[in-house]
């Protein structure tokens, strides 16, 4: 299943670990070094994976960085680059903070920094204005520590700046900084808003601890401007939120929008975490439903923009996956990379999505019906201005069988020489798209 994102090539390895989540593979990044060569980093429950994706169709392994913790027990690790470093934690085990040298890529990658003495385990990290933010840290007592924040004005020896005092919260998931100014995801509590300016004395400027569709708040990302906040509730049914902060004295909940690839009546999916990229379009890894994104140009009605489902061997949406668990959408040649759960790293063309010039328009007003359907399937469109359409019916994994380029609105498709099942429709107008599940039956 896909839609304006293509597959260019996949990396797996069947000898690592498999953890509790039923697979060996976690997060990603991405960094591009100072003669413009691309890599994907990549974790795993045995550590740490760089690879060149300069000819994004053939990536190459050029370096493996264990964790100090490697093995099972390693399902969570986080990355962040800054200058020509790269930053890794693991939430599990005897782990710690690592350090790595990117700046003789290709050819090698050198381990600067290994320890535990700013944290053993956290969950997530993030770096702004120079600082590095620790999520869900333990220290190297074991102490749970809420938030600390770190100085890289030595980037190979960070020195601990803060640790955030009497917060009206128990636990920082995942966090997302812009200019001093950090999103906490904070779970069952909610999202808290700080200022820190002033590193070693944050004040809360705001905070979401009551609003519609509410579950486990995981993570966010604010637009480059400054004006958009997007976050995830990583719980069964419960979309994406869009909000306001363009006045942080009145921030305002402005959308709720989801994926529901499988049209499950329940729409159970879950979202992970979210990406903003030029203000207005909307990367997430989606666990069941792979890569998405969505266009918020208009902030009052998303819309589902493209996908790529990274594990098409989910039939519903129980459990947390496997599936997809990361997406970084920054690199400049428009190469997505994503990560699924078992199924390891995928790298897509994204330039549908990215393009400079590239207006996405929300589905035509289209009628589809019967569906399920044992013989015909009609399309209208309800626009005047759109008569013929394009069509094209992909089965279960992906493949193209029936491609109508020059479609005319209101007549009838045979499709009763299909096996039964479920397939994947996409209609094409001027400007537009629309793609929908249709089920045939005996």
């Amino acid at each position: 299943m896909k839609l304006n994102m293509t597959l260019l090539s996949t990396w797996t390895d069947t000898t690592l670990p498999i953890g509790w989540t039923n697979g060996s593979f976690n997060d990603c990044w991405g960094y591009v070094d100072s003669t413009g060569k691309e890599y994907a980093i990549l974790g795993s429950t045995a550590g740490t994976h760089i690879f060149n994706i300069s000819n994004p169709a053939s990536p190459v392994l050029v370096s493996f960085q264990a964790g100090r913790e490697s093995s099972d027990k390693a399902v969570h690790r986080d990355f962040k680059t800054y200058k020509n470093y790269l930053y890794a934690v693991c939430d599990e085990g005897n782990s710690s903070l690592q350090i790595f040298d990117l700046k003789y890529l290709p050819d090698s990658t050198h381990k600067v920094y290994d320890s535990k003495s700013i944290c053993k385990t956290a969950h997530d990290i993030f770096i702004d204005n120079h600082r590095l933010y620790f999520c869900g840290l333990k220290d190297n007592q074991d102490n749970p520590i809420t938030f600390r924040v770190a100085s890289l004005t030595n980037p190979e020896n960070p020195t601990i700046i803060s640790d955030l005092s009497n917060p009206p919260f128990g636990y920082v998931h995942d966090v997302n900084v812009r200019k001093d100014t950090a999103f906490l995801s904070c779970g069952s509590d909610g999202l808290f808003i700080y200022d820190y300016t002033n590193p070693t004395s944050p004040k809360l400027i705001q905070s979401i601890t009551n609003y519609p569709e509410q579950g486990y708040n995981h993570s966010s990302w604010v637009s480059e401007d400054g004006k958009t906040l997007v976050f995830a509730d990583e719980t069964h049914g419960k979309g994406l939120k869009v909000y306001d902060i363009s006045n942080m004295n009145n921030i305002t909940l402005k959308s709720i929008f989801r994926s529901n690839l499988l049209n499950d009546p329940l729409q159970g999916s879950i979202p992970h975490n979210p990406f903003i990229v030029d203000n207005d379009k909307v990367f997430v890894s989606y666990y069941h439903d792979g890569v998405q994104c969505f266009d918020i140009s208009n902030t009052a009605a998303p819309f589902q923009a493209g996908y790529y489902d990274t594990h098409i061997q989910n039939i519903d949406y129980s459990g947390y996956g496997p599936g997809c668990w990361g997406v970084y959408p920054y690199l400049p040649s428009k190469v997505i990379i994503a990560t699924d759960i078992l199924n390891g790293m995928f790298i897509l063309d994204g330039s549908q999505l990215l393009g400079v010039n590239n207006h996405l328009t929300a589905e035509p007003n289209v009628l589809i019906f019967p569906n399920p359907t044992n013989d015909m399937l009609v399309i209208n469109s309800l626009d005047a201005n759109t008569n013929e359409l394009s069509i094209t019916l992909f089965n279960d994994i992906g493949k193209s069988i029936l491609s109508l380029p020059s479609y005319k609105s209101g007549n009838p498709i045979n499709v009763s020489k299909f096996s039964p099942g479920i397939y994947f429709l996409k209609v094409k107008g001027q400007n537009s798209f629309y793609s929908k599940k249709i089920i045939i039956t005996n």
